[in-house]
């Protein structure tokens, strides 16, 4: 695959003359039609929801350099939505087990090879624990990996150049691993890799060298990894405390293994298990500073509801999980119309 395909000047022409779009369009398609064919199996509605909102749809923890994106709309602030999960979470106490949403999403970071300002998101949030989500979420990408398979196989979309199809079938005919963050952090300090921890006051980060070294020394790029029990303050403040250990939450983040020479690995999907106690909620809130804490009043009232019960979610990002199964090297090729702050488009 050609490095940095993407070019901001000429992409409009490119759009319209080049083969690997109009190859795009067909995968993007297929996929998102395999995300609504895998929720219909499980009874999970897809749901259309907001696109911005007064307060942020998705706080920030403090482990993370991700940032709102607010505007003024007839003098008032609303924020563009980073993420769908506040707007499904009301909906599971309305009698639904799951829903689902495929939408964009939209964060203010500085973007790189990793990160654009506009993204596309497979969320879902369904009643029960993270375990659950664990097992909804790993045979969701495994449906997709096998669309894929069958795509390129079949014709429907044509690449120059694919990881190796072994790769693709061997990752969708094996139980992904799982390692909990404290052992993932042992095994980059005695491997002598703890120059690519982040170690902060409120926990440690795991930058994306570590979840890509974090995959090769387990093993050896083969399968994608589970990690979970992250530092409780790394993640947002929605997700629960692990009962059996105050300081971790109840959360994972699948990291998958770069499938070429210089193509993206690391982390497509994050989950958790949503706080169910309205203490533990407001002390997060505060502890991690939070700002306009009554803004998020409702969500913490949704707890009081006689039918309120555990749940738990998770989001995928389609252009990182197209950039790793292409063995791409950055999320700009796999979108139509990346939202790059400060590159000047024709868009």
């Amino acid at each position: 695959m050609k490095k940095n395909l993407f070019e901001p000047k000429n992409h409009i022409q490119n759009l319209s003359s080049k083969k690997y779009y109009m190859n795009l369009v067909l995968l993007r398609s297929t996929i998102e039609k395999e995300c609504d064919n895998y929720f219909h199996k499980l009874g999970a509605p897809k749901v259309d929801l907001y696109l911005f909102s007064n307060s942020v749809s998705s706080p920030i923890a403090l482990g993370s350099d991700s940032k709102a994106i607010d505007f003024h709309l007839d003098g008032k602030a609303y924020y563009l939505a980073d993420s769908s999960q506040f707007g499904m979470e009301p909906l599971l106490i309305n009698s639904f087990d799951m829903v689902y949403c495929y939408l964009p999403s939209f964060r203010g970071e500085n973007p790189d090879n990793r990160h654009l300002n506009q993204f596309y998101h497979c969320e879902a949030e369904m009643r029960g624990d993270y375990g659950r989500a664990i097992s909804i979420a790993e045979n969701l990408v495994k449906h997709l990996t096998k669309s894929v398979i069958r795509g390129l196989e079949r014709g429907n979309f044509r690449f120059a150049q694919i990881p190796n199809p072994s790769d693709l079938e061997r990752i969708c005919s094996n139980k992904f691993l799982r390692i909990t963050f404290d052992d993932a952090i042992k095994l980059l300090e005695n491997g002598g890799y703890g120059n690519l921890i982040e170690y902060k006051k409120f926990g440690r980060v795991l930058t994306s060298r570590a979840e890509n070294m974090i995959n090769k020394l387990i093993n050896n790029n083969k399968l994608p990894i589970w990690v979970t029990n992250y530092d409780k303050d790394t993640v947002a403040f929605y997700q629960k405390p692990d009962p059996k250990d105050n300081t971790k939450a109840l959360n994972a983040d699948l990291l998958v293994p770069s499938l070429s020479k210089n193509g993206i690995g690391g982390e497509i999907l994050g989950l958790g298990e949503r706080q169910n106690q309205t203490k533990s909620i407001i002390e997060s809130i505060k502890r991690q500073n939070i700002n306009n804490k009554g803004q998020y009043d409702w969500y913490i009232k949704l707890r009081k509801n006689p039918k309120y019960r555990t749940t738990s979610g998770f989001g995928m990002g389609i252009e990182r999980y197209i950039s790793w199964i292409l063995g791409l090297n950055s999320l700009a090729d796999s979108s139509l119309y990346p939202v790059i702050k400060g590159a000047k488009t024709t868009y």
